[in-house]
């Protein structure tokens, strides 16, 4: 079978890790990736993960036959991820892997090998089939009639709905007659067939013909067993070649265990024949007598001590033979000595041997070999101690089970042996004798061993010694096959069992793998490979109980298994089986299931979705996406009611539990089965050893057509003004007088109920005006109660009254039943029923599934589709404990059904009398009664409320189901509406002409901003169990969501889905927020439209919907900012999701505040609104005068700003502290151009590197500088010398701050003292700045400030930093030094009508050309900052750039820092490329962290990595966070490091290639962004990227150097 093309596929997506690898990904404890032969998946490789850091890597698919497909990817850009496209050839397992160049020539390297799985398509009559439609029936082939007349034997249970049959083997089998032990797997059973023969390929064809009218005629796939693990001791060809068993001869170390059988054997013939006791076992007594036997007559004479004892005199032996340079000496280790014997342990009286190789390998001499002999010799002792111990109680267990248990009767022969037996003598072919040269081999018999590890092979050499110990529940008409490792090993027996499976394949649709966790994995591997190359869309289905999860995902993965069977009969309980219903092990996904599809992969759609072809995501719910993330899943499951090989609920349970256990299957997500006699109540299942009966053949099986309600909304519940009559009944007898009261006369007078014949008391009362539904409640002799049969309701004051509510227009309509008269035999009527329905639910869409117990034994499923919103339910009352009472409990939860019930498919109760007639020809059934009922009214009250339907079930009693649809009135309406609201352009519309500002309060807005907007009104939404959400905008939750999303499969257990579930407060919360925001009107509309539109929906489907909604919103805001963000930004899908997530979060800090405009003045008159500012970092740098800092501004403005070209903005901020500028100085903190604190000497050079980039990057380009400038303090205030320099013009500002440096500046700051810092010392408040006219330096600060952004004050008296500057850096900083030459570079190679000045006077008086500066720069630069080999310095660091030159603390010019690459950065002509490479690989080896760079080298004594600011020690190094910028991690300087690395070192062969080296640095900043819920990066980390509790985890200038140096490797 072809898959079909038809079929809807998916476009997956999977982001490989850093080394190719499949990263943690929810859902990996638990299944294996999983595709569909239709799908294609996409491979994506993040931008300097390894694979890509020294070339275009590959993508490489290796099939189960050894085939490789090698799939060349594409990079969209020199930073862009990797992406490859699969598109699976056939079904099967698969493994990939990365395959990339190595470093050196012609190295090529692997990435890790990943499973995944690719299942068939399943077709009837080339109608695709989704497997869980799948509907099997389990057919004893022997019981079954000759496979000629298959098509007719077999026709009724097509017609019962069954669409595909499982045949048992079909093979001759062996002596015990078990068609699970088989004598020849290439041949037929002739007692099979009408007319067999001799020619087994006509055989063939005749059960190939049988197959293929079942699908022609009757729409029935097949399937067929295949066992692979054992044969029948009798098979023949096992004559001619033992050695494809256990022997004695091939496992010598079985040698003990098979003279312990025969010994038991003997003992065995012995008893039977009344010898020692005699044959019969009765009692305790009778064991004891036996057991004593065994010990005496058994282990005494085996004496099985000697096989324990060390051969030293071969050991000694083998040593000697073996050549010391044959096997040199490696070390000692007397474990891998002693694990050397496991061979020879039980093959010789001799004792265990070593061998030779491994006493040369780990003992140097001889003498040294005999005293690990020695102590062998003791270790062997006490293995041997045990062993007669374990025997005996192995051996008294089986007997006591056997015979005390199972009473199987007196010893005898066969089954009646005392024990089985482990092993069998076989008596050899003639050409087997002369090649072996022996008449008999002793072999081994398969079976189980308790907790043995599926992968291992419990017939090897073990020191558990399974045979021996007597550990293996052995099948004694087995024989072990003993494949080997390779079909090198026993190459008949793999032809031979190949053979016979892709016989099989050939024919049948689906394998079942019998037995898959016993059979050897590369066994099974090997066959199930050359199966589906026979038969590519062969379905292979499986039992699988390895013990351990995890193996059964490795046999998963491996073997490509696509359904793994599951037993509804398995449950203990009914909690058990709704438990299970809802589990994925089952394949459910729950009402309501959330897509996985993160927020900003969902894609707007262009019209209604009825119109345009949707996504199917991993959550089966409709969701517009491009492609949809991998995730692992469970294996699918193949759910049985009842297995052929289990117990039936006649068996196990009260017989009536089969009509209930059929109907919760039916009703399981999973593709479902049954076994031939489950639906005619055979009290047992027929016994695949000995069972030869045929199965009675079904008369009278009608076609059945489903009824199906047609969709169509119902008008809501309304409140009656008529007066109906209401109809009471008390249903109990015992009483002696009834009567009721109730609110329709106000509780006043008693209404008399009449007792009936049948003990019931009725009566009616006119409801009179009172609004329905009315309560009342039932006096009995004097005893106010109600009857908890019958609909109930709480009056509000926890009063449970009766309730009683006529059903509106439509609510009782219900059409049905589908099955009305009962004609066949059993449940067959109804399980037509179920098989039709359970194929249309998995057909059409019925994907999710709800599961409530009503009762303990009553569990009610609920199948729906998402696409419909329609459901389907099955209500069951189990009958899983005999005797049980059937009367409902009185704690019997009423059923509340969303919409209204449309048609009633079944109500049906089972009871079985007797035990039925047997039949010497034919297999028969219990005698069974099914009522079926006519209306919905003989099992159940119900009404309607609300546009809610209520069900109370009164007439149900163990073993019966009702089984309804419902129309979901409103549901399909809201969700019409909603989709239309969801269109790309009604989305988008209200987003358009929103600036960034009011963009980004759209998404972000921290708690900090919210109070500040809000006056104090409103902070962040917190939600219950899980805490505020960082953001008040769409971000804040669509993050939280998208995190557990990553974390989590079960996404509705998330407290925020809970909390989104329970009530409207977080839609009204985000909806209402926008009030504040004028601007927002249309979107808010948007958003009250979407609220409403959620109110309607059942609360089950508002996650989902909310999900929708608010996810699609979310996505389309970060488009429309990421859109109006320039071309390298909105071009974002070339270069991955880094690009996308850094832009998204440089959105995150301009923002309006009324307590931190950009300019105070401005915001008085135009509103806070309208004058947004840029937040250094969140959220303790969102409001108030702490928002805006100088340096931060303009370090982030570049990145923030202007590589997302909003050049208005950044051209505002500009602006704003360009008529501030004071001293000569752009202000450190802004307070909203207030009262600006002057005390930072880089903040200046920032805002001047500033204006270059913004003239160089901006559309006005040099006509900036011609921008006018109007000072708030004129110069003459502040510096009458420069008063003639008063600016007027950006290039004016310029040249007054180069003309300030160059003159020098001496100034007090402005309001000295406690009210601007309370801990600087009064010398600190000093500010100086000079320029040494030789070099070109500028110099400043002191010991006691702090001017440059490594600017800690110590706060502690306790620890004596008080006043003290943790990193003072005053004399010339490096990174100073680079923007002073950077702007005069710039300035010197400008137009001199855009930049009219050419030089400065010195303090000195001289004049001092803008050239000359710059040249004196350039000249002195490395001489005074180059730390030389040679260099006499007070550190053993060498090659690197000084910090600081002329730093008043001793070696703090020497310390190394991430400061110089600043200076690379912005004036990379300062440095000679050999030097800068040398600094630059110092600093990155270490100071490079997983985040950021140390702020200090690890290796200096001043180092202290971790920043607690709430420390309160007398450390002063630490106290009060002083070391804040003495080791801790800062991410900002990072971007700056990346541009220098990528001008100095890029190209350079040691390093990686292209864009690869920066994003390699970066691959932890992508994870981080992706996986915090601020979505941003953090301002710092302590050491080695730990977590700092007191750092902003939002900071802006960490996102934009880093986007910034991005943009640059773009470029």
């Amino acid at each position: 079978m072809a898959g079909n093309p038809t079929e809807c596929s998916v476009e997956w997506e999977l982001e490989l890790g850093e080394h190719g690898e499949v990263p943690p990904l929810p859902g990996s404890e638990d299944g294996v990736l999983r595709i569909g032969c239709c799908d294609s998946l996409l491979f994506r490789l993040p931008s300097g993960s390894a694979p890509m850091t020294t070339g275009l890597p590959k993508l490489v698919v290796c099939g189960e036959l050894d085939e490789e497909l090698t799939v060349e990817g594409t990079c969209g850009s020199a930073i862009g991820d990797w992406q490859a496209v699969w598109l699976p050839a056939r079904p099967g397992p698969y493994e990939f892997l990365i395959r990339y160049p190595g470093k050196g020539e012609g190295d090529v390297r692997e990435g890790p090998r990943c499973r995944i799985v690719v299942d068939p398509s399943l077709a009837i009559r080339g109608v695709p089939l989704p497997a869980r439609a799948v509907s099997q029936l389990t057919v004893l082939s022997r019981c079954a009639g000759a496979i000629e007349k298959w098509p007719s034997s077999l026709a009724p249970q097509a017609e019962l709905g069954y669409n595909m049959v499982h045949f048992t083997p079909i093979q001759p089998p062996g002596e015990s007659g078990s068609c699970y032990s088989l004598d020849n797997q290439n041949a037929i059973d002739p007692t099979l067939m009408m007319k067999p023969s001799p020619d087994h390929e006509k055989n063939l064809q005749a059960v190939a013909a049988a197959v293929s009218t079942l699908e022609k005629d009757h729409g029935m796939l097949s399937a067929m067993d295949i066992v692979l693990n054992h044969t029948a001791g009798t098979a023949p060809w096992l004559l001619d070649h033992p050695e494809c068993a256990y022997t004695v001869g091939n496992c010598p170390h079985l040698s003990a265990a098979a003279e312990l059988d025969e010994r038991l054997a003997w003992y065995s013939d012995e008893l039977r024949d009344g010898r020692l006791g005699g044959p019969h076992i009765q009692n305790d007594s009778d064991v004891h007598r036996v057991m004593d036997g065994i010990q005496k007559h058994v282990l005494g004479p085996l004496n099985l001590k000697e096989y324990y004892g060390v051969d030293e005199a071969a050991c000694l032996a083998a040593f000697a033979k073996t050549s010391a340079e044959a096997v040199p000496f490696e070390h000692d280790d007397y474990d891998a000595l002693k694990a050397s014997v496991l061979p020879s342990l039980g093959k010789s009286r001799q004792g265990v041997v070593v061998t030779g190789d491994a006493a040369r390998r780990h003992c140097r001499s001889q003498k040294e070999l005999q005293g690990h002999l020695s102590r062998l010799s003791g270790d062997m002792l006490s293995e041997c101690a045990g062993l007669e111990r374990d025997i005996l109680e192995a051996l008294g267990g089986v007997i006591r089970y056997e015979r005390l248990e199972c009473k199987k009767g007196p010893v005898g022969d066969g089954h009646l042996m005392l024990v089985p037996r482990y092993f069998r003598r076989l008596k050899l072919s003639a050409a087997a004798r002369e090649r072996l040269g022996k008449d008999t081999e002793v072999v081994a018999h398969n079976g189980w061993v308790m907790g043995w590890p599926a992968t291992e092979d419990f017939a090897a050499p073990s020191w558990r010694s399974v045979y021996l110990r007597r550990h293996l529940c052995a099948w004694g008409d087995c024989v072990k096959l003993r494949f080997g490792d390779s079909p090198h090993d026993a190459p008949f027996l793999w032809e031979h069992m190949t053979q016979y499976a892709v016989s099989m394949a050939k024919i049948f649709h689906a394998i079942r793998l019998d037995n898959a966790h016993s059979t050897p994995l590369h066994v099974s591997r090997h066959v199930l490979a050359q199966v589906r190359k026979a038969n590519p869309h062969c379905w292979i289905f499986a039992e699988l109980f390895t013990g351990n999860f995890q193996t059964d995902l490795l046999y998963q993965g491996t073997l490509g298994i696509n359904a793994l069977i599951r037993e509804s009969m398995q449950c203990s309980s009914p909690h058990e089986m709704s438990g299970n219903l809802r589990g994925t092990l089952w394949g459910a996904h729950p009402i309501g299931a959330v897509s996985h599809v993160p927020t900003l992969s969902r894609l707007s759609a262009s019209t209604p979705r009825k119109q345009f072809p949707m996504t199917r995501s991993a959550s089966f719910a409709l969701i517009s996406t491009g492609t949809v993330p991998l995730r692992p899943r469970h294996c699918p499951a193949l759910l049985f009611d009842c297995t052929h090989d289990n117990q039936t609920p006649s068996e196990k349970r009260d017989p009536r539990d089969a009509l209930p256990n059929a109907a919760l299957t039916a009703a399981s997500c999973a593709s479902i089965g049954s076994v031939r006699g489950y639906d005619e109540l055979l009290p047992f299942n027929p016994s695949v050893v000995f069972e030869r009966r045929l199965y009675s053949e079904i008369a009278g099986v009608r076609p059945f057509t489903l009824g199906w309600p047609t969709l169509e909304d119902l008008p809501a519940a309304k409140s009656s003004s008529e007066s109906p009559a209401i109809e009471l009944m008390w249903p109990h007898s015992g009483a002696c007088k009834v009567v009721a009261r109730g609110a329709w006369d106000g509780w006043q007078a008693d209404v008399p109920l009449t007792k009936q014949s049948d003990g019931r008391w009725v009566g009616t009362v006119a409801a009179s005006s009172q609004p329905l539904p009315v309560q009342y409640k039932f006096i009995v002799d004097g005893n106010w109660t109600c009857d908890r049969s019958q609909p109930t309701a709480d009056d509000g004051f926890g009063n449970l009254n009766n309730v009683f509510s006529l059903s509106d227009e439509g609510a009782l309509c219900v059409e049905g039943p589908d099955v009305v008269e009962n004609t066949l035999p059993g449940i067959l009527v109804v399980k037509q029923l179920l098989n039709s329905l359970h194929v249309k639910l998995a057909r059409e869409g019925f994907v999710e599934i709800g599961v409530q117990n009503l009762a303990d034994d009553i569990v009610a499923v609920q199948r729906r589709s998402p696409d419909t919103g329609r459901r389907t339910w099955f209500v069951a009352r189990s009958a899983y404990w005999r005797n049980h009472d059937d009367g409902l409990p009185w704690n019997l939860d009423t059923l509340e059904i969303p919409g209204s019930i449309a048609f009633l498919h079944v109500a049906a109760s089972l009871s079985v009398s007797g035990n039925g007639k047997t039949d010497s020809q034919l297999l028969t059934g219990l005698d069974g009664h099914l009522c079926l009922h006519k209306s919905l009214g003989e099992v159940a009250h119900v009404w309607r409320e609300g546009g809610k339907t209520f069900l109370k079930l009164f007439n149900f009693p163990p073993g019966s189901i009702l089984v309804f649809s419902t129309n979901p009135n409103g549901e399909a309406k809201c969700r019409a509406e909603l989709d239309e609201l969801l269109i790309g352009d009604v989305v988008e519309k209200p987003l358009q002409t929103l600036n960034l500002s009011e963009l980004n309060y759209l998404l972000f807005s921290c708690e900090a901003e919210e109070q500040d907007r809000s006056g104090g009104a409103r902070g962040a939404y917190n939600v219950d169990g899980y805490g505020p959400l960082v953001y008040c905008g769409l971000m804040g939750v669509c993050a939280a969501l998208d995190l557990e999303r990553n974390s989590k499969t079960d996404l509705l257990s998330s407290r925020i889905f809970q909390n989104i579930r329970e009530g409207d407060w977080l839609i009204g919360y985000l909806t209402q927020r926008l009030e504040d925001m004028p601007q927002l009107e249309g979107v808010r509309d948007w958003l009250s439209k979407v609220r409403a539109i959620l109110a309607r929906f059942p609360r089950d489907l508002v996650p989902f919907h909310f999900d929708l909604a608010i996810s699609r919103l979310c996505a389309a805001v970060s488009d429309v900012m990421l859109r109006n963000s320039g071309g390298f930004v909105s071009n974002h899908g070339m270069y991955g999701p880094l690009v996308r997530d850094l832009a998204l979060a440089a959105g995150q800090f301009w923002a309006a505040t009324p307590s931190a405009p950009l300019h105070w003045d401005r915001a008085q008159k135009e509103g806070w609104r309208g004058v947004p500012s840029l937040a250094a970092g969140l959220p303790h740098f969102a409001s108030g005068f702490m928002r805006n800092w100088g340096r931060d501004t303009f370090i982030a403005l570049r990145g923030c700003l202007m590589v997302t070209e909003r050049f208005a903005e950044a051209r505002d901020t500009l602006l704003v502290y360009a008529s501030v500028v004071r001293h000569g100085l752009c202000p450190n903190l802004l307070d909203a151009a207030n009262r600006p604190r002057y005390n930072a000497r880089d903040a200046t050079w920032f805002f001047l590197q500033a204006i270059q980039d913004y003239v160089q990057m901006a559309p006005e380009g040099l006509g900036f500088l011609s921008a006018p400038v109007s000072l708030k303090w004129p110069v003459s205030t502040w510096d009458s010398d420069l008063s003639d320099l008063e600016p007027r013009t950006i290039a004016d500002l310029i040249h007054l701050i180069l003309s300030a440096h160059a003159k020098g500046i001496k100034f007090r700051e402005w309001n000295a003292g406690k009210s601007i810092d309370e801990h600087m010392t009064d010398e600190g408040f000093n500010i100086a700045i000079h320029l040494e006219e030789d070099t070109g330096l500028v110099y400043g600060g002191n010991q006691w400030n702090c001017g440059t952004w490594m600017d800690k004050m110590g706060s502690s008296e306790k620890a004596g930093n008080k006043g003290v500057p943790a990193t003072p850096r005053d004399g010339a900083p490096v990174e100073i030094i680079g923007l002073l030459k950077s702007v005069l570079r710039w300035v010197v190679s400008l137009d001199r009508t855009a930049f009219p000045h050419t030089a400065v006077r010195t303090q000195s008086g001289a004049q001092l050309t803008y050239k000359e500066w710059d040249e004196r720069l350039q000249r002195n630069f490395e001489r005074l900052f180059w730390v030389s080999p040679d260099e006499m310095a007070p550190t053993s660091l060498r090659c690197f750039y000084k910090d600081t030159v002329g730093a008043t603390r001793p070696g703090h010019d020497y310390q190394l820092r991430p400061n110089f690459p600043i200076a690379m950065a912005v004036a990379p002509e300062l440095f000679s490329p050999p030097f800068a490479q040398q600094a630059l690989k110092i600093a990155a080896e270490r100071l490079i962290g997983p985040l950021g760079m140390c702020t200090l080298d690890p290796s200096d004594a001043e180092y202290h990595g971790d920043y607690h600011n709430d420390d309160d020690s007398t450390d002063k190094a630490v106290a009060h966070g002083w070391n804040y910028h003495q080791g801790p991690e800062w991410v900002w300087p990072l971007g700056f490091f990346l541009r220098a690395w990528n001008h100095f070192c890029e190209g350079d062969d040691n390093n990686s290639q292209g864009g690869a080296a920066m994003t390699q640095r970066l691959l932890k900043h992508r994870a981080e962004l992706a996986s915090n819920p601020w979505r941003s990066l953090a301002e710092l980390t302590n050491s080695k990227g730990s977590l700092c509790s007191h750092s902003c985890p939002a900071q802006a200038w960490s996102i934009a150097t880093l986007l910034d140096a991005l943009h640059s490797a773009a470029k």
